[in-house]
């Protein structure tokens, strides 16, 4: 009479039942708590909310290993006059990245940035600054020298367009004929450039760049800052487009 009185059972009174319909509960919670977040995203990304770009495309990022503490943007520090740039002076939308030339991942998002700049050239001023991080990259920091040297001569963009392309070449310790070859393919002259590599003011220029990216709260690369708000990864062209097309 006990077995038949157990047979005959609600299965959810029994253990196993209580534990699968826990289980349905924990589910379907996990289900809610995935299209919310999914419909925030889309209305983030729709209203141009920055901080879905960074929730969405953080892992396209080289950490450093150091960071800063930074809680508020100073962006007249920020977005600096004397750095190179794409775009509009003036534009409304300023993005300051923060590179290193031995970083994939700023190589992934070197010609995504040329897009945007020829894209909405109207609406954004791209500035570059240097974040080498030496200690993961070593020679990073020569190259960064490099490319503001070339910028002295008028060819940044061609320098910094030419060092990632040979990313992957490259020797951690430039010979003579190495700075040389990355002179003819930029187009400028190797002998003042290497010349200037070697100046305290092309060492304090990067130097500077580096602290003041911690100051920042810079942790890796790269890093970006759209009018002062902090995205960290390789963020693709589609979600730059998402977000530009609603800047009038």
């Amino acid at each position: 009479m006990e077995g038949e009185t157990f047979i005959k059972s609600r299965w959810y009174h029994t253990w196993w039942g209580i534990t699968l319909a826990g289980f349905g509960g924990l589910l379907a919670a996990l289900v809610i708590v995935v299209a919310v977040t999914t419909i925030i995203y889309w209305w983030q990304i729709k209203h141009g909310k920055l901080s879905s770009l960074q929730e969405r495309f953080g892992n396209g990022f080289t950490a450093s290993g150091k960071s800063g503490g930074a809680t508020k943007i100073d962006r007249a520090k920020l977005e600096t006059l004397d750095d190179p740039f794409l775009g509009r002076p003036g534009a409304p939308i300023v993005i300051v990245e923060f590179i290193d030339f031995k970083c994939p991942n700023c190589k992934a998002a070197a010609p995504i940035i040329h897009q945007v700049a020829d894209r909405y050239g109207s609406k954004v001023k791209i500035v570059v600054r240097d974040f080498p991080a030496e200690s993961l990259h070593p020679g990073a920091t020569y190259l960064s020298e490099l490319a503001y040297c070339a910028g002295q001569q008028k060819h940044f963009w061609q320098m910094h367009d030419v060092l990632y392309d040979n990313q992957d070449t490259l020797p951690e310790v430039l010979a003579p004929e190495d700075i040389q070859a990355l002179a003819d393919r930029a187009g400028v002259d190797a002998a003042a450039l290497s010349l200037c590599a070697k100046s305290a003011e092309a060492i304090r220029k990067v130097k500077n760049n580096y602290f003041a990216g911690l100051s920042f709260g810079v942790r890796g690369t790269p890093t970006f800052f759209i009018n002062g708000q902090k995205v960290e990864g390789v963020v693709p062209f589609e979600e730059w487009e998402k977000y530009l097309d609603k800047v009038e």
